[in-house]
């Protein structure tokens, strides 16, 4: 076949390519095609169904596919399909009669198959694929329950802030960070204990060098943040929520989506892993994006809610003071990296970008200025320990008479007081 037509797709990075796509001699599952897609950065394997979108009868013929995985056999039962187009590639509603409607997605871009590993790690869920296609470690088809007739959370909230109803939406908010942290709680064994700081840090250099930002921020980060198998889609676009008995949304019965990384993985991979800080601060940017958060003024509350709800069910040491110091990166500087990466794909997606992502990056040198205030704080607060010690160290070997010794000994009663005023110039973890 010829080269897909797919360049005004949604999920097609259309503006960042730099050359016609041609087609590569990547191995595929028999019945599809691979392509190079080239940009300014990389090179992007795209993976097409050599005939174009199936039919019914093909879309059976898939269920003997090389590579497939979990609950595969219902495409066996397809009546009828229809395609559009998702924020990830190409998307079938399925009916498969008594088997009920399901929900297939071809992914013409994947990194490591983040979709099929997340499903594998959760069971038996039906908010997770349930079975699909994995080739040479990425995702290349995902089969869903269909769960379109339920409401995004951020669906709701849009419609709660509208109606004026503030205290439903602190609420739902605030479900949505319980739900974030019982995930994190699910995956906590999956925790490496050795700190991937000074890949992160590589990985914002690289941010910064696509974006050519201007801003520079680096982090040692605190013991306890540890990487592990993170959400990575986390937002409340992936949030779905239940009605209760009189088919109103039930704001403490949500439930959490696991797509696969896709197009937005293939462009920027995680190629470590990351703590569950990231997915919370994914969670942030969500709210920030909805026009109608900034526009109700309760942002800074609302992600208030969002964190009070994650610290309720995320593992305590992800929640630990030493986690979310923020002097150590903390929440704020995995929400600049998510900054930047907005900035990115709204580039390579060719959209304009937010906003709230332009106010985020221009405040970030800001935001740096007061923690370098900070820093002077805890200098002071060092050197007050200093001086006391030489104080008591005179006057035990008796450099000094312990009448002289005295004023320096008194330096450490001040040391309590900046180091609280250090912890208070930190940026909030909200």
């Amino acid at each position: 076949m010829g080269t897909p037509d797919v360049f005004d797709e949604p999920w097609f990075p259309h503006a960042a390519v730099t050359t016609e796509i041609r087609q590569s001699n990547t191995s595929t599952p028999i019945g599809f095609d691979s392509f190079d897609v080239p940009i300014p950065w990389d090179t992007l394997s795209m993976i097409w169904p050599t005939e174009g979108l199936p039919n019914v009868e093909k879309l059976q013929s898939w269920v003997e596919m090389e590579g497939k995985w979990g609950n595969f056999e219902s495409l066996k039962d397809a009546k009828t399909v229809q395609w559009s187009s998702g924020p990830l590639g190409p998307v079938a509603k399925i009916d498969s009669g008594k088997k009920g409607i399901w929900r297939l997605e071809i992914l013409p871009f994947d990194d490591d198959g983040h979709g099929s590993r997340i499903a594998e790690l959760l069971g038996n869920n039906p908010y997770v694929a349930q079975g699909g296609v994995r080739w040479q470690g990425r995702d290349i088809i995902l089969l869903w329950r269909d769960l379109s007739l339920w409401p995004t959370a951020n669906q709701v909230l849009t419609n709660l802030l509208s109606s004026g109803k503030l205290d439903e939406s602190r609420l739902l908010v605030e479900s949505c960070g319980i739900i974030l942290g019982e995930f994190h709680t699910l995956v906590r064994e999956s925790a490496n204990p050795v700190r991937y700081a000074k890949p992160w840090n590589e990985r914002l250099k690289m941010l910064e060098e696509r974006t050519s930002s201007t801003t520079l921020w680096r982090a040692p980060h605190g013991k306890d943040t540890v990487g592990c198998i993170t959400h990575r889609n986390f937002s409340l676009e992936n949030i779905v929520v239940l009605n209760d008995a009189s088919g109103e949304p039930n704001f403490q019965e949500v439930h959490l989506l696991h797509p696969a990384s896709g197009v937005y993985g293939a462009i920027l991979p995680m190629l470590d892993r990351a703590p569950g800080l990231r997915d919370l601060a994914s969670g942030y940017r969500s709210l920030e994006l909805n026009d109608n958060v900034i526009d109700s003024g309760m942002i800074l509350e609302l992600r208030r809610c969002l964190f009070d709800g994650w610290c309720s069910t995320a593992p305590p040491s992800w929640s630990s003071s030493q986690s979310l110091d923020s002097h150590r990166g903390g929440v704020p500087i995995w929400e600049y990296e998510k900054a930047l990466e907005e900035q990115i794909f709204s580039d390579v997606f060719g959209k304009k970008i937010h906003a709230r992502t332009k106010w985020f990056l221009y405040h970030v040198s800001s935001i740096q200025a007061g923690m370098f205030r900070a820093r002077a704080v805890a200098a002071g607060a060092l050197s007050c320990l200093v001086v006391a010690g030489l104080g008591i160290y005179s006057g035990m070997t008796g450099l000094l008479t312990w009448e002289d010794s005295f004023p320096l000994i008194l330096c450490v009663l001040p040391i309590p007081i900046l180091r609280q005023f250090y912890r208070n110039l930190a940026p909030p973890p909200y």
